[in-house]
């Protein structure tokens, strides 16, 4: 069972790994000019292994890292090995504005799924507060759909898997350890990406690049423990708008380093996607 909720935790969590993410985003782009997108999806998934998987099934022992649950582990792996192949893909040909406000159907998703999987109650008011925060994304990125194509709809599928692997983390949340679920989270990719690394390998990074490479994994196991604490405090339809911060983030990022100021439907975006979250937040405290 899950220890005692702390919904407030929960959320605070969850907005602190969204303010880290943007980080392994940034560093893959950048790698992405020298080197090819699958060579750093490996990197993105071996690095996460090598450092945490090893460990953990040596301090845990087989008994805790596998159990009923590894059959859900394996699904949550395979998702969020998808929802980044998906959305890295896109990005390689559309505009990260364009690829990131589609993606971010997942907390819409999210919302309706946890009420199907996992039976939290779902209401009118969840649901406004993120259709609210998806509204505030949209005014913030301004994207312009001139043409829906093919990378689009990899966004779209990044999107939808990204839900499920937020979906199943709360799930498997319920029986297993969280360094656990964090080795699964790299498990299903690294496999999958070191058994087709001889057919896509044709880079020759320096010393420099295969540091940087291995820091992605680093950063990814920061990221995605902070998550799964968040989520054993807070149910998925709680957490979902909260998913929008991540674009708060982006926007902070470029306002430190590239000096980049918002303008007034910015602005108003981004007070429509914190309200969403203090709305839900309130809701809950009542």
């Amino acid at each position: 069972m899950l220890p005692k909720q702390n919904v407030i935790l929960g959320i605070s969590l969850l907005c602190l790994g969204l303010l880290i993410a943007p980080l392994y985003d940034a560093l893959a782009k950048y790698l992405s000019e020298d080197i090819h997108i699958l060579e750093i999806i490996w990197a993105r998934f071996f690095s996460h292994f090598i450092f945490l998987v090893p460990l953990v099934y040596f301090i845990k022992g087989k008994k805790l890292f596998f159990n009923s649950s590894s059959k859900h582990q394996i699904v949550r792996g395979i998702f969020i090995f998808l929802a980044t192949a998906f959305f890295y893909g896109a990005i390689s040909e559309i505009p990260l504005a364009n690829a990131l406000s589609i993606m971010l159907v997942a907390p819409i998703i999210v919302v309706f799924m946890s009420s199907y999987i996992l039976k939290e109650q779902l209401n009118s008011f969840k649901i406004f507060c993120t259709f609210f925060g998806f509204f505030g994304t949209l005014l913030v990125i301004q994207p312009g759909f001139e043409e829906f194509n093919f990378y689009s709809l990899l966004a779209l599928l990044s999107g939808f898997c990204y839900a499920m692997y937020l979906v199943y983390t709360r799930r498997v949340n319920f029986s297993s350890d969280p360094w656990v679920s964090l080795c699964y989270t790299a498990i299903p990719g690294a496999v999958i990406m070191t058994v087709c690394l001889p057919f896509f390998w044709q880079s020759s990074p320096s010393i420099d690049q295969y540091l940087l490479m291995g820091s992605i994994g680093l950063v990814v196991i920061l990221v995605h423990f902070i998550f799964i604490k968040a989520y054993q405090n807070a149910e998925a339809s709680i957490l979902a708008p909260f998913h929008y911060f991540e674009i708060i983030s982006n926007m902070l990022i470029s306002v430190l380093f590239f000096k980049d100021i918002p303008n007034i439907i910015v602005c108003f975006g981004i007070l429509c996607i914190v309200s969403s979250g203090v709305l839900i937040t309130i809701k809950q405290k009542i």
